[in-house]
């Protein structure tokens, strides 16, 4: 029986009152092969991401640290030290930056049984530094000099959060092909 098939039955056994919403959407999720979570679940697992950015500071502050050691040795060493403080301290900087930066989330299920059967992808995306950055240097970009994407970037910021984000899931293919986006 096909994917289609087993949907359009479960679909059937709802309208015929056979099974209630909650154990079709099971039922949906497994034909999927998305027994895992449901999206409403899924979304929620953005929080777990929240303190990653301290990982950022650390790495920052070892390098800053790393940098002032040789600066201290004397001699030629400080030409070491300058690149490599100023590196620490970027990285911090950007650190603290995101640590309150909306998220963004790619999973993409390959279908396939080989390897890569799934990519994911998480990363911070600080808004607000880029909107700062845009009202600074945006003038300086031909193509986005009469467009307000720094205003954007600051609404889209304001309207997502970890508690309310925006999940996209498109689904395709006989085999199980899945691409999940999810802001917050």
């Amino acid at each position: 029986m096909s994917t289609s098939d087993e949907r359009l039955r479960v679909l059937e056994q709802i309208d015929a009152g056979e099974i209630d919403v909650d154990d079709a959407l099971r039922e949906l999720q497994e034909i999927n092969g998305q027994a895992d979570t449901p999206p409403s679940t899924a979304a929620m697992d953005n929080r777990k991401y929240r303190h990653w950015w301290l990982i950022v500071l650390a790495i920052g502050l070892g390098i800053t640290g790393l940098g002032a050691w040789l600066g201290s040795l004397g001699g030629w060493w400080w030409l070491l030290a300058g690149p490599v403080l100023l590196l620490g301290v970027l990285a911090a900087v950007f650190a603290v930056a995101t640590s309150n930066a909306m998220w963004v989330h790619v999973r993409v299920h390959t279908g396939q049984d080989s390897w890569p059967r799934r990519i994911a992808i998480s990363m911070p995306l600080p808004l607000r530094l880029s909107a700062w950055f845009l009202r600074r240097f945006g003038h300086r970009i031909p193509q986005l000099d009469h467009t307000s994407v720094d205003e954007l970037l600051v609404a889209l910021q304001e309207g997502i959060s970890a508690d309310s984000p925006i999940f996209i899931e498109v689904a395709e293919g006989e085999r199980g092909e899945r691409v999940e986006v999810r802001l917050g």
